[in-house]
C-alpha cells in the first residue's frame, strides 16, 4: 500500500475510487465505506484510496482534544490489512480549512485523486464551514465526471455506529461493545520497555510498554487481554494504569503477565488487545495483598478464556 502524508505535493497515476472521512478507529461503518471502494476499483481498474487527514495543529484544537481510537500508525497498518492501494493522510493546515467545497473538490478530488467515484457517509462533511455535504458531491459529480456513493450507517442494537458511540463505550470500559463496533479487539501497541522487573519478584512476570500520548485509553484497570508477539498470540491479565502499589509515577503504563510465557521480549514490538475489564486499578497495603490479587485476577482470566477446562 502506498502511504502519502505530510505533504500536498502529490497526485495519483492513474484514476481511483476514494472513500473520505475522519476514519478514527476504522470501525464496522468505515469498513463498509472501504469495501465499496474496494469492489468498484476492482470493477473498474481503479486505485482504491482513503483520503483523511493528519493530526490537528494545536493553534486549531489543543493537544488535550486530540486523542484517537487508532493512531495514524494504526490506521496505516489496518488500511493495508484491509486491502486499500492508498492511504492519504493530507496536512490540515488553516488553508486546507477555509478551502471553500468546490475547490477541495476541483483541486483535490479532480486534480490529484482522479476520482470517477466517491464514496462518504450520510453525514460526511467538509469545506469551509462544513458547508459540503453529500448532496454538493453529487451535483459536482454530475458535472465533473464522478459518481457519488453515499452509505447509510451501520447500527448495533438500534444504535448507528460511530466513533462517538465508540468513545463513550471505551470511557465505561466496556470492552465487549467496543470491540463489536470496531469489529476487531481495541489494542494499544508498543515496543515492550525495561521495567523495575517487580512482577518477577512476585512470581508474576510481566512485560511494560508504554502508549503514546494521542491514544485514546479505557479507564485504568485490570483487563483480560491476548498479547501478539512474533505472530503468535498469548492469553494474560493487564494492569493499565500507574501502578499507585509500588510506584508514584503518574505515567500511564500496560502492564501485563502473561499466562505459560517467561521469554526475553525486551525492545520487541507487541499488539495487546484488550477483551474484557474486570476491575477498577487500586492501591493495596502491600505487596502481598497485590500478590494475592494478581493470582485472583488471573484465575478469572484464565476461566474466562478456558483455559482452566
Amino acid at each position: 500500500m502506498e502511504y502519502i502524508h505530510g505533504t500536498d505535493d502529490f497526485q495519483l497515476n492513474k484514476n481511483s475510487a476514494v472513500t473520505l472521512g475522519k476514519f478514527d478507529g476504522l470501525h464496522t461503518g468505515h469498513q463498509k465505506l472501504i469495501e465499496i471502494v474496494r469492489q468498484k476499483a476492482i470493477e473498474d481498474k481503479l486505485l482504491s484510496v482513503l483520503f483523511t487527514f493528519d493530526s490537528l495543529p494545536l493553534s486549531i484544537c489543543p493537544q488535550k482534544y486530540q486523542h484517537f481510537i487508532s493512531t495514524s500508525s494504526e490506521r496505516r497498518r489496518l488500511c493495508e490489512d484491509l486491502g486499500l492501494d492508498v492511504e492519504i493522510e493530507y496536512p490540515f493546515t488553516d488553508e486546507f480549512m477555509h478551502m471553500e467545497p468546490e475547490d477541495f473538490i476541483r483541486r483535490i478530488l479532480i486534480d490529484k485523486l482522479h476520482a470517477k467515484y466517491v464514496v462518504v457517509g450520510t453525514d460526511y462533511r467538509f469545506g469551509k464551514d462544513r458547508a459540503g455535504d453529500a448532496e454538493v458531491l453529487r451535483e459536482a459529480g454530475e458535472r465533473l465526471g464522478f459518481s457519488t456513493i453515499v452509505v447509510e450507517k451501520e447500527k448495533y442494537q438500534d444504535k448507528e455506529i460511530s466513533s462517538t458511540y465508540i468513545r463513550e463505550e471505551l470511557k465505561l470500559g466496556h470492552m465487549e461493545t467496543v470491540n463489536v463496533l470496531l469489529n476487531r479487539p481495541f489494542n494499544v501497541t508498543g515496543v515492550v520497555s525495561l521495567g523495575r522487573q517487580l512482577g518477577r519478584k512476585l512470581d508474576f512476570p510481566t512485560i511494560n510498554i508504554y502508549p503514546t500520548e494521542y491514544k485514546l485509553l479505557p479507564p485504568n484497570g485490570v483487563y483480560a487481554t491476548q498479547t501478539t508477539i512474533d505472530e503468535k498470540k498469548y492469553y494474560g491479565v493487564t494492569n493499565l494504569g500507574t501502578k499507585p502499589t509500588v510506584s508514584d509515577a503518574p505515567e500511564i503504563s500496560v502492564e501485563t503477565f502473561l499466562f505459560d510465557f517467561d521469554d526475553d521480549v525486551y525492545g520487541k514490538k507487541v499488539n495487546v488487545d484488550f477483551m474484557h475489564f474486570i476491575r477498577p486499578e487500586m492501591k493495596f497495603e502491600d505487596i502481598e495483598g497485590l500478590k494475592k490479587q494478581i493470582a485472583v485476577d488471573s484465575d478469572f482470566a484464565r476461566n474466562m478464556f478456558l483455559l482452566n477446562n
